[in-house]
Order: C-alpha cells, then sequence, then structure tokens
C-alpha cells in the first residue's frame, strides 16, 4: 500500500509536493480505512481537484515516470542515453522524487534525484523488525552498504551514472532490493485512456470463464443493456470486440442483437476498457491511478468504480485509488472523508503547483464542501474575470 509520494521539480512542480494516503485523526466513514498492521492506518482512495493547467495530471505523471525508471522503458537506457527529466521551467537542479510505502508487511522508503544526464542521489530503507534499516545509499556516485557489502559493491560498480541502482542491482538478482522493486512492477498500475481492444479487460476475458463472467456482472450492473461479450483475435490486427444486447418486443419475445465494440457510445467503451484493470488491481491488492476518472462516464458509474474500492467487503486485499477529476458531485462528506479529497492550485506569482487537502480547512461535519468549492473557498477552481465560475 501507498503511505506517501514527494515530488519536487517536475514540470509545473517546483518546490517540494507531497501526497499522503495517511488517515488523519477524522472520525468519519471508519470503515473505509485500510489496516495493513497494528500501528498505521491508510485511506483506499484519494481524489485530487483542480482548475485546468493547474497541475494536478502532473502529480500522476511524476508517479508514472518513476514507475517507468524502475520498470519500464526507461529502465533500459544505455550509458549515454538522456533520462525522462522535466524540471520546472528553465531551472538547471535536479528532479526528485520519494516514495513510501508497504510491501509483504514491511515499511519501504525509496527515493532519487536526477536531472537528463545522471542520477545524483538515491537511497532505499527498510523497517523489517519496526526499525529503521539501511539497505543502500548513493551519493555523487560514492555508495555505502550495511548488508551483502561486499556483492553490493561489486553491483555498484557495474552501474552506470544515468541508471538506478535499485534496476541494475535486481538486474542481478540481489535479495535485499527484490522487494521494493516488485512493489513498482506488482502494485502500480495506472489506468489512462487507452482502446477497449488493448485494455486488461480483454485479456480477462481471454483467461477464463470465471474473470470473464465477473466482468460481465460488472458491464451488467453499470445497466449498458450488454448480456454477453466475445473477443476474436485476427493475426496481426487488433482483436474484433462483440458485445451482444437483449432485447424484448412488444409481443414478449426475447431478441438478441450484436454490436462491434466500436458502435457503443463512448461511456461504454471507457467503462470496458477499465473494468478488467480495475477488478485486477482489486484482486491483486494494487494501487490504481487513474487521470480525469469520470471521462465519458456517467457520475453514476464513476461513483460505482469508486465504491469498489471503498467497500471492504469488495476490496478485500487492501487495493488503493488515486485519481484526479472535476466531477464536483463527489464533493459529499457522505462519500469522502476530510482528508481523502485534496486540491492541486497553481501559485499566481511562480506558477508552480501547491497540493493540499480538504481536511487543513477543517470543514464542519455536514457542511456542503461541494458548493463551499465551486464558490472558491477552498480554492482549485477557474476564475475569469475575477470571479468564480459558479455563485450561489
Amino acid at each position: 500500500m501507498l503511505i506517501q509520494f514527494s515530488i519536487e521539480n517536475h514540470r509545473s512542480i517546483k518546490n517540494n509536493a507531497v501526497i499522503s494516503f495517511a488517515a488523519s485523526k477524522d472520525k468519519s466513514l471508519e470503515a473505509y480505512l485500510l489496516h495493513p498492521d497494528e500501528k498505521r492506518v491508510l485511506l483506499p482512495a484519494l481524489a485530487l481537484y483542480g482548475a485546468n493547467a493547474a497541475g494536478k495530471s502532473n502529480v500522476l505523471h511524476a508517479l508514472m515516470t518513476m514507475r517507468n525508471m524502475i520498470v519500464g522503458e526507461s529502465s533500459k537506457i544505455s550509458k549515454g542515453q538522456k533520462l525522462p527529466w522535466e524540471p520546472f521551467g528553465d531551472t538547471a537542479s535536479p528532479t526528485s522524487f520519494e516514495i513510501v510505502f508497504l510491501y509483504r508487511g514491511v515499511r519501504y522508503t525509496y527515493g532519487y534525484s536526477f536531472d537528463a544526464e545522471r542520477i545524483y542521489t538515491e537511497y532505499l530503507y527498510h523497517w523489517p523488525n519496526g526499525r529503521e534499516a539501511l539497505i543502500f545509499s548513493r551519493e555523487n556516485g560514492k555508495y555505502e552498504f550495511r548488508e551483502n557489502v561486499n556483492e553490493q559493491i561489486t553491483l555498484s560498480n557495474r552501474t552506470a551514472e544515468n541508471k538506478l541502482y535499485l534496476v541494475s542491482s535486481n538486474d542481478w538478482n540481489l535479495p535485499q532490493t527484490e522487494n521494493a522493486y516488485k512493489w513498482f512492477l506488482e502494485k502500480l498500475t495506472f489506468l489512462m485512456a487507452e482502446p477497449p481492444a488493448s485494455s486488461k479487460t480483454v485479456a480477462q476475458i481471454a483467461d477464463g470463464d470465471e474473470k470473464k463472467a465477473r466482468i460481465l456482472k460488472e458491464l451488467l450492473l453499470a445497466d449498458l443493456g450488454i448480456s454477453d461479450v466475445s473477443v476474436k483475435s485476427t493475426s496481426g490486427k487488433a482483436p474484433v470486440i462483440t458485445t451482444t444486447h437483449r432485447m424484448i418486443r412488444e409481443d414478449g419475445s426475447v431478441e438478441h442483437f450484436s454490436l462491434v465494440m466500436d458502435q457503443e457510445s463512448s461511456g461504454t467503451q471507457r467503462f470496458f476498457a477499465r473494468i478488467g484493470g480495475w477488478l485486477q488491481a482489486l484482486e491483486d491488492g494494487a494501487l490504481l491511478v487513474v487521470d480525469e476518472i469520470e471521462d465519458s462516464l456517467h457520475p453514476l458509474l464513476t461513483k460505482r468504480l469508486i465504491e469498489m474500492v471503498q467497500d471492504n467487503t469488495v476490496n478485500t486485499n487492501g487495493a488503493q485509488l488515486l485519481f484526479t477529476t472535476h466531477d464536483a458531485m463527489l464533493l459529499d462528506l457522505t462519500f469522502f472523508r476530510r482528508d481523502q479529497i485534496w486540491f492541486a492550485e497553481k501559485n499566481e506569482k511562480s506558477c508552480a503547483t501547491e497540493l493540499y487537502s480538504l481536511a487543513s480547512f477543517s470543514p464542519r461535519k455536514g457542511e456542503n464542501i461541494r458548493k463551499g468549492y465551486l464558490q472558491g473557498r477552498f480554492g482549485a477552481i477557474p476564475f475569469i474575470g475575477g470571479d468564480a465560475l459558479w455563485q450561489q
């Protein structure tokens, strides 16, 4: 589970910005909360609001960049190649990422700083017995190790200055860094805009009848009118997805008709593309990261997807959800806790993104936070001509 993520000098984020899944002392909606151990209480979902161009998507992009540098294409970088460095403005300072997470009951803190040419700092700590222990640290080419020292010195000498040691050590099967690497590989899932044919839903349908039945159940609950789905693979081309719809005639007889997925509405296509990955993340206990969760979806469908993560009878493996949204209908203290609602706002002078949670405003229990948000009380909304877009 994710505890905290920190970003500095990435795209519109200039100064250190932190987003946290650690639950506050808020006593509301305690049934939602995740209890990975006796000490920690974590949130199942965080909603990130903000005006267009405020930088909320850059928070997700930073997390995606971090994953890409560890288990994606940028992890395969060769000596001399450029790193995916996107600093704020024209600054020459390194970008820094730090993440705190739990994996198999152990807390880890991993972070690094980099620019286009090299890795400047990198470190990994864990708490195997409730006490902090260093696995490795790196600063300007100098390393420090506390475990398996001789082997790690050998591996560090093989690590290019533009490559993460977490990556190179796992290339050589070092046990000390394996679990931290696996968290990024297994537990960090991005559901961005993708066509249905290449989505995880298609892969799940191909996995067998049980997973297909679960997908069909969610499609029925979503009231999309789909009673069956078939996927036909074609050599060298995208698979053809066909949906079956059930129609009752005026005389009471039942008729079925088929549509190819391209003929379905954009909302149906988007829900279909997402549901497979959503169910897989729930099964794996992964962190789901979604940009503009409501895109092309009816508000009730958006709410249904979030409810699946917040309901501990459905989310039995500790999955979490981090998403951006403009959907003000979700701003409801009977649906979200105060510490689950976050805002991204661009500083008027520096144009840098700042992050903060609703909990910092201490809204009253039962307060209409939707109205307060749209009136500009919490910031993070567009202003035209100096006035909030909506006033009452």
